[in-house]
């Protein structure tokens, strides 16, 4: 199925310097998948050669260890993209992708896209760049777990979340378990800091909805 460039990757930043002749062209590799909450859009282990875009939803990317216990590691919303590691090289998919909500993926062939993109070197870079930029993501996250209180992490994530939605207001679509591991503590230590946060009024949480009420008193803790 085709796709209309001007609903699917031309908000995209690494595709914004495509000319509209190329647009069309990668329009012509581009298909459509619907997922429902829950469902898996990519497997750990999977050598499909395409790039995946989230058009619409949210996205968690996580990683299996040896003895079972799933690690998230980034969590993926409109317009962001995934399975380039297979683009290349022939190393298999090294994480699964699941839907957090009700999500449509544009996927993109492969072999098609590089094509595409060896005729347009300034697509690549923007594309590299955001790879650079998504490792130095991976990197600080490390360094955070290691150098950073569970309160710091925690302050961290809900001044990006509201920054992302532009509201003082948004829906948390991971679970405690979920975000617990994204922030690299556990469920009863996620509960108890969350705790501490409404009663100190940072926050006014109910079900799913987290509201900012105190930004400075969430930015103090990162300084």
């Amino acid at each position: 199925m085709g796709c209309q460039k001007q609903y699917c990757f031309s908000k995209v930043p690494i595709f914004q310097s495509l000319k509209d002749h190329e647009m069309e062209e990668v329009s012509r590799t581009i298909t459509h998948q619907h997922f429902d909450k829950g469902e898996i859009i990519l497997f750990a282990g999977d050598r499909k050669k395409k790039l995946f875009i989230v058009r619409h939803g949210r996205v968690k990317v996580s990683h299996i260890s040896v003895d079972g216990r799933e690690y998230v590691m980034r969590v993926l919303e409109a317009g962001d993209f995934f399975g380039d590691v297979t683009l290349f090289s022939d190393e298999p998919q090294k994480s699964t992708v699941e839907a957090l909500v009700k999500t449509e993926i544009c996927s993109l062939d492969g072999e098609e896209l590089m094509k595409i993109l060896a005729g347009t070197p300034v697509t690549l870079f923007h594309m590299l760049a955001q790879l650079s930029a998504r490792l130095e993501e991976t990197e600080n996250q490390l360094s955070e777990a290691v150098s950073k209180e569970v309160s710091e992490r925690l302050a961290a994530f809900i001044l990006k979340s509201a920054a992302t939605v532009k509201s003082d207001t948004f829906l948390l679509s991971l679970t405690k378990k979920d975000l617990a591991s994204l922030l690299n503590t556990t469920r009863e230590t996620l509960s108890r800091r969350l705790s501490v946060f409404q009663k100190e009024g940072y926050i006014e949480m109910t079900g799913k909805r987290i509201k900012v009420k105190n930004y400075y008193a969430l930015e103090n803790l990162l300084l």
